[in-house]
């Protein structure tokens, strides 16, 4: 329930997701691409009855709380809702721009790194990550993605990006069911406080990805939550392909009696 593609950060396009499926015996997934539905109708075209899978539309979106940057996941919406659409162009142009901004303030610093370069710079979709993180890498500055946004951090440039309320709403009017993704992810693998997550509750979440890499084994927490609260329960990978090897597709491993999305189905 919890995929990337070459639409965002993932190295896979949408026939070589398939194979990986099949290949792992996935019969019910979604593409969740960072603010990106590219790729939900290239999906659906390679898609055949014989494969017996299960195809849930989905997009991960962006929002900014108490200074950072935080994921839902939204499943079955309307892909033509303008006011969607617009929201998800909105935060790609700022995350472009803040990397624009990125790039000229460490052209500053370093005298091989230029601006008009890096415009010119083709950024190869099938490495995964982003143009900004491949051409530093390139160009010999990070060694890797991690010392990457270490030193992107440490600039104290980042983008702006809606907060939750308003892009819960967008999502909501879409039609979609939208739900925390990762909430460990937050808390370097700890727990979300119980206080934040009914934060989130009153928003209007329809369910959390209590099943997830970053959770650990602290799934049962957030599963309690859910079902205290009549909040779905959904699970995934957050699988980027090849450019994050650690996040494995299928892993955590999850049944359909593990979780409760009978709502998306």
């Amino acid at each position: 329930m919890h995929i990337h593609t070459v639409a965002s950060d993932g190295t896979w396009d949408v026939e070589e997701l398939k194979n990986e499926l099949l290949k792992n015996k996935i019969q019910i997934f979604s593409v969740t691409d960072h603010d990106s539905v590219d790729n939900i109708k290239n999906m659906q075209e390679v898609l055949d009855h014989k494969d017996n899978l299960i195809f849930i539309p989905g997009v991960e979106l962006s929002a900014e709380y108490q200074g950072k940057e935080y994921h839902l996941t939204l499943y079955n919406f309307d892909i033509k809702d303008q006011d969607l659409l617009d929201l998800m162009d909105w935060t790609n142009q700022n995350k472009l721009s803040s990397n624009a901004d990125y790039i000229r303030y460490v052209a500053n610093k370093y005298k091989n790194i230029s601006f008009e370069e890096f415009e010119k710079y083709e950024n190869n979709r099938k490495r995964g990550g982003w143009k900004s993180a491949n051409y530093m890498i390139d160009k010999g500055i990070h060694k890797d993605i991690p010392e990457h946004l270490k030193d992107v951090y440490a600039s104290g440039i980042k983008a702006e990006l809606k907060n939750p309320e308003e892009v819960i709403k967008i999502a909501k009017k879409s039609g979609g069911k939208i739900f925390l993704a990762h909430p460990s992810y937050h808390y370097r693998n700890t727990l979300m406080p119980r206080e934040e997550l009914k934060y989130w509750l009153e928003l209007g979440i329809d369910g959390i990805e209590c099943y997830s890499p970053y959770n650990g084994g602290s799934g049962d927490y957030y599963i309690d939550f859910c079902k205290k609260n009549n909040l779905m329960i959904s699970g995934g990978s957050d699988c980027h392909g090849a450019f994050i090897p650690s996040r494995v597709l299928g892993v955590p491993h999850v049944t359909l009696e593990d979780l409760d999305i009978k709502k998306l189905l």
